[in-house]
């Protein structure tokens, strides 16, 4: 049984003060008071003062091995051994953060593939992977010179194909790449269509890249499950996704972070050359963050700062902060970075929060986010499964 100051659910509203966690193997036993599952429940104690329990957090949009703006990019990008070894501690830090479940949005070498299977295996320790393996563009469209994380295709024919080799290959859904901050929409609304409609016929969720309005237009029409970035979205579109049961995962933090590099003068010259459009986007959210979250749309958190070679891995937290910042409140940001999360997996009645039954990925921060959202930042131990995968030099509780 964890014991600690509070429990947090997950469900955006619910903190139990002086609450614990019974675990029974890999799943949760029992949630509540820690004085009243005292009387019920004889299990050993492991107590957390000063700290609260969540689930593990979930990062919708990672990419798993990108490396492009590390300092020995070009090893990595010559030494495959090396670059394993990166991605390695890459997802031991994911864990160290708290975050016990990633979407990968495109990666080269087929690499969330292999690293489910390396973590089965216990090679590594590793985050639940869901991977959508190589990302869709037209020929020349976004993301085209990701050599082998994404797939230039063109017309119906060659978007059906792509979907069924990402799924031959272990894809666990498909990434469609639409529109970015020098252009408008990409695919014909007829490709959209064809995407959608065949990763459905093989229960495979899409999650489209898109942050205009016409593009963003089309992918809504096309039934996308998620609109990942959607920079400009609308309150009507949004809507329009809650009615539909369709995903925002706007990946907030990247954009700001992006930002601050161009004007601390510290970006590269292709960030650098889209400085109004990082501006604009960045305005963009703080204005309109609330009103789409108040639509009732589905929103959750996704980082895709590996794209930036962020220094630290799935910064959900981050992303939770500015979340708070821009309107709601830190229960709800939780939320966001949890249930809502597991929800848009479609795995909301098994993941993603502290109840009876649910997988026991459980998070133990010190503080108290429920007051200061800061407090993600300060993990303490990060359990997975019912198993303790990471804890703090200060904590001792996994020996």
């Amino acid at each position: 049984m964890l014991v600690a100051d509070r429990v947090i659910t997950g469900d955006g509203k619910t903190v139990i003060e002086q609450g614990a966690v019974v675990l029974d193997g890999q799943r949760i036993k029992a949630v509540g008071k820690a004085e009243e599952l005292r009387r019920i429940y004889r299990e050993e104690e492991i107590r957390l003062p000063g700290c609260t329990l969540l689930p593990g957090l979930i990062d919708m949009h990672t990419h798993i091995g990108y490396f492009y703006g590390e300092k020995n990019a070009d090893r990595l990008a010559q030494d495959r051994m090396l670059r394993a070894y990166f991605i390695g501690k890459r997802m031991e830090d994911t864990l160290k953060a708290g975050v016990t479940t990633i979407r990968d949005m495109s990666s080269a070498d087929g690499i969330g593939v292999t690293l489910k299977e390396a973590a089965r295996a216990g090679y590594i320790k590793a985050p639940r992977i869901f991977t959508s393996l190589k990302g869709l563009c037209m020929t020349g469209g976004h993301g085209f010179s990701m050599t082998g994380a994404v797939e230039e295709v063109d017309g119906v024919d060659e978007v059906r194909k792509a979907v069924r080799k990402n799924i031959r290959d272990g894809a666990d859904c498909i990434k469609v790449l639409d529109s970015e901050a020098y252009r408008g929409e990409e695919f014909g609304q007829e490709e959209l269509d064809t995407i959608v409609k065949e990763a459905h016929r093989f229960g495979r969720k899409v999650a489209a890249h898109a942050g205009y309005g016409p593009s963003m237009e089309m992918c809504i029409q096309a039934g996308c499950d998620s609109i990942e970035h959607g920079t400009h979205l609308t309150v009507e579109q949004a809507e329009r996704m809650r009615d539909n049961g369709q995903v925002w995962v706007p990946t907030i933090y990247v954009f700001h972070y992006a930002w601050e590099l161009v004007k601390n003068q510290q970006a590269d010259e292709s960030l650098g050359s889209n400085a109004a459009y990082l501006k604009d986007t960045v305005d963009t959210y703080r204005e309109q963050f609330k009103k789409l979250y108040d639509s009732g749309v589905l929103v959750a958190t996704g980082t895709d700062t590996d794209a930036c070679s962020h220094p630290e891995a799935s910064p959900v937290a981050r992303e939770c902060g500015y979340m708070v910042q821009y309107g709601i409140s830190p229960i709800e940001a939780v939320a966001c970075a949890t249930h809502n999360g597991a929800k848009a997996l479609g795995l909301g009645s098994s993941l993603g929060l502290l109840e009876e039954g649910y997988l026991a990925d459980i998070l133990a921060v010190r503080g108290n986010p429920a007051g200061d959202i800061r407090a993600l930042e300060d993990v303490t131990a990060v359990w997975q499964e019912g198993t303790c995968v990471y804890e703090s030099q200060s904590a001792h509780l996994c020996q």
